[in-house]
């Protein structure tokens, strides 16, 4: 009986092996089956589609890559040709007459050189603050009613004489910084934000709540700026302020100054975080000519620094109000010294001084020819030469008496 049991259960058990086997060869035949099947996605048409749509896209980017070559060859061969010989681009010629220029560059399609025998000239440019003659001028060719350009950035008390003993002029055209030149002409300039290109000539008053006006990203970098402020004051040397430059017998305005406070001298900018660390830049000034700026009065601002003006002329006109400290305002260097001295330690007054920020800001003028050649673009009118030397002579330095360095 127990033979017959357990010849029953092998029965049974080789009834279910072969059942198992069974389902497995039909599993393995439906798997061999669906391998043999292309995916979805990977039929034969598909695969065509998407190489000839592939080989579009490469004969499309192939096309792009040779219409961009061909556009740049065009652009830039006949540019350096006409750059080799000294054509201008569809503009007009400048010549600077003192001013070493080895390389042609073009400023708003205008060919700016110093080249004096290539080309009709409709420009010379004199530069005042250099040493200059007219020796040869008569030897440029020129258009008829070609521009004779009197050029200066420097105050005008310290260029030579541009008038003859005769009161004759060669002088057509004044590029200066004076507000009444035929063009103004500084390195620096404010302008509304995000207009750079306009010279902004008369301000607004200040606004104390200026924050509320600037983005979150400008407040903060600002407010950013201001907290890196750990020393007074700095005095930057000048070449343009010296024994010869100052009036004889007058007091040393700086070092009666620093009897008061702590300022450092240096001779640049140009240090691994600027003038950034001190709250006021003392900048003298000599020539007390109008509408002159000193170049270090923009070199401060630019620096988050409030310029602090010893000497020079009335500059209400030339930047924002609020935005400097005028030493003239104070009876004595003391006085002004005591004034900086408790404006340090005063951050929401000092940062007052920075209001400007929210509408104006700083340019730079990097391509200082681009107006002259705007000009030349114009129905130009020449100027006789005596609007020159009326030009000339009307305008006065006043020779300074109270302070020296």
């Amino acid at each position: 009986m127990f033979s017959n049991r357990m010849s029953q259960a092998k029965s049974e058990n080789g009834e279910q092996i072969e059942a198992n086997n069974s389902q497995g060869d039909i599993e393995d035949s439906i798997d061999s089956d669906l391998a043999l099947l292309p995916p979805p996605h990977r039929s034969i048409g598909t695969r065509l589609q998407l190489r000839r749509l592939s080989s579009k896209r490469r004969l499309i980017l192939k096309w792009l890559i040779c219409v961009s070559a061909i556009f740049l060859l065009l652009l830039l061969v006949p540019r350096h040709q006409m750059i080799r010989e000294g054509q201008p681009i569809g503009g007009s010629r400048i010549l600077l007459w003192n001013v070493a220029n080895p390389k042609h560059s073009y400023q708003c399609h205008c060919l700016v050189t110093s080249d004096r025998g290539g080309g009709i000239i409709d420009a010379i440019i004199f530069d005042a603050d250099r040493p200059y003659s007219l020796q040869g001028l008569n030897n440029v060719r020129r258009t008829p009613n070609f521009l004779s350009v009197f050029a200066a950035k420097k105050p005008l008390s310290l260029v030579k004489n541009s008038v003859s003993t005769h009161a004759q002029s060669k002088f057509n055209f004044t590029m200066t910084y004076r507000l009444d030149s035929d063009l103004i002409w500084s390195d620096s300039y404010f302008s509304m934000r995000h207009k750079s290109y306009k010279r902004v000539n008369k301000f607004d008053e200040p606004n104390e709540d200026f924050m509320i006006n600037m983005s979150v990203l400008e407040a903060s970098k600002l407010s950013l700026k201001l907290k890196l402020k750990h020393k007074l004051a700095v005095y930057m040397m000048d070449n343009l302020v010296n024994d010869s430059t100052l009036p004889p017998q007058t007091p040393n305005y700086l070092q009666e100054l620093r009897q008061h406070m702590d300022f450092s001298v240096i001779h640049d900018c140009h240090e691994r975080i600027g003038c950034i660390s001190y709250n006021f830049m003392l900048i003298v000034e000599a020539s007390y000519c109008p509408d002159y700026v000193h170049p270090q009065f923009y070199l401060a601002l630019a620096n988050y620094v409030v310029p602090v003006l010893i000497g020079g002329t009335n500059i209400s006109q030339l930047a924002p109000p609020n935005s400097y400290i005028n030493a003239d305002q104070f009876h004595t260097p003391k006085d002004l010294a005591a004034h900086l001295i408790w404006l340090s330690t005063q951050p929401d007054l000092y940062e007052q001084y920075f209001w400007w920020h929210s509408k104006y800001q700083i340019q730079l003028n990097r391509q200082p020819y681009c107006h002259l050649c705007r000009r030349l673009r114009e129905n130009r009118e020449v100027n006789p030469a005596t609007e020159f030397v009326y030009w000339w002579t009307q305008y006065k330095c006043p020779v300074p008496s109270n302070f020296s360095v």
